[in-house]
């Protein structure tokens, strides 16, 4: 039973998106791997756009990476 998406099928997920907003939720899930819990709380100040990096604060291990 496969438990997992790949790239195309993320890919189709970004094109049904409707607005902006939803496409970066889903490249978000799909590129950190993290839970849609972590990701909704991320702020513009919490990407780097220099370096590509984005600072999630809360995982479920409380770690911040």
């Amino acid at each position: 039973m496969k438990v997992y998406l790949n790239p195309e099928e993320i890919g189709k997920l970004e094109e049904a998106a409707t607005n902006l907003r939803d496409k970066l939720l889903i490249r978000i899930l799909f590129r950190l791997g993290c839970r849609i819990s972590a990701a909704l709380p991320i702020a513009v100040s919490d990407v780097d756009f220099k370096q590509g990096t984005i600072i999630v604060k809360h995982l479920k291990d409380k770690k911040i990476t």
